[in-house]
């Protein structure tokens, strides 16, 4: 498959003998190799939940220098046995960028890179770790070959990646009113994209490359997982797109407009006027 092209596989997901114990055991990834310190390139965008050794107890003991990575799936990619890291945690990296470099640290026979799809993300221990491995994680293959396309987007483009990347925005408050998520990069979509971009402080030209792509995921990863009661006072990127979507002023400060416009959202969705974004104002937002 291309996202492992230049790689061997030496070991699949799922039950096998294990190379050291002997026993018969569930791989929880798949193991390839390029060689020894060769540069990994991140199969995905994402944000870095976790990157340095993982120690014992927290998920990620025996794995030696860990990348672990949030994608915009919100599934925990795990990139494992590194010699060493090339990036830090709360990083956003792009497709292709440089995390690491193959090692043989942890609990291994020889060099290599065990990459790993944990369904669930946990920014703590045991992040995303599960003792029944066939339930908690993902064959990395299957899910990469369905893993939305990081080629880029621009005017013309179509499809279930451009419907994708509209739904996305939408999502994060920017404005598809006309057409909405109809699988059509046109200048509707385009000019979301740039405002996307504007908001960003990144290059606005309306296309979705790499940078543009990684900044999305970031943000689409802030909405996957509710971060608790969010009220006046309240500051951050998170504030910022909470106000895209119920039209305050963007600023990232939850100030009193924006908890008006929290209670005219609340208001007309029948929800309770609090002004307050709960679990339930949290739910019917995003």
């Amino acid at each position: 498959m291309a996202e492992f092209r230049g790689y061997r596989i030496t070991s699949s997901y799922g039950y096998r003998t294990h190379p050291i114990r002997g026993s018969r055991d569930f791989h929880a990834g798949v193991d390839l190799v390029k060689s020894h310190r060769a540069p990994i390139h991140a199969f995905t965008s994402g944000t870095v939940i976790y990157a340095g050794f993982g120690k014992s107890g927290t998920g990620l003991g025996g794995y030696g220098n860990v990348v672990l990575i949030r994608d915009r799936n919100n599934r925990a990619q795990l990139y494992a046995h590194l010699d060493s890291a090339a990036v830090k945690s709360g990083q956003t990296v792009s497709y292709n960028q440089i995390i690491g470099y193959q090692g043989q640290t942890g609990y291994v026979t020889g060099s290599h890179l065990h990459f790993e799809v944990r369904k669930k993300v946990e920014t703590a221990p045991p992040y995303g770790y599960r003792a029944d491995k066939p339930s908690s994680t993902v064959n990395p293959i299957s899910y990469l070959n369905q893993f939305s396309s990081n080629k880029t987007l621009r005017e013309r483009s179509n499809g279930t990646e451009v419907r994708n990347l509209q739904r996305e925005l939408i999502k994060l408050g920017f404005n598809l009113n006309k057409y909405g998520a109809d699988g059509v990069f046109g200048d509707e979509t385009e000019s979301a994209v740039k405002a996307f971009q504007r908001s960003e402080g990144i290059k606005v030209d309306g296309i979705v490359g790499p940078v543009t792509r990684a900044r999305l995921d970031k943000n689409t990863t802030l909405v996957a997982n509710y971060p608790g009661i969010i009220k006046r006072g309240s500051k951050g990127d998170i504030v910022e797109i909470i106000q895209r979507r119920v039209g305050a002023k963007v600023d990232g400060i939850f100030g009193p407009e924006t908890e008006r416009k929290v209670k005219q959202y609340q208001r007309r969705h029948n929800l309770i006027v609090d002004g307050i974004v709960g679990p339930e104002t949290w739910q019917k937002l995003f």
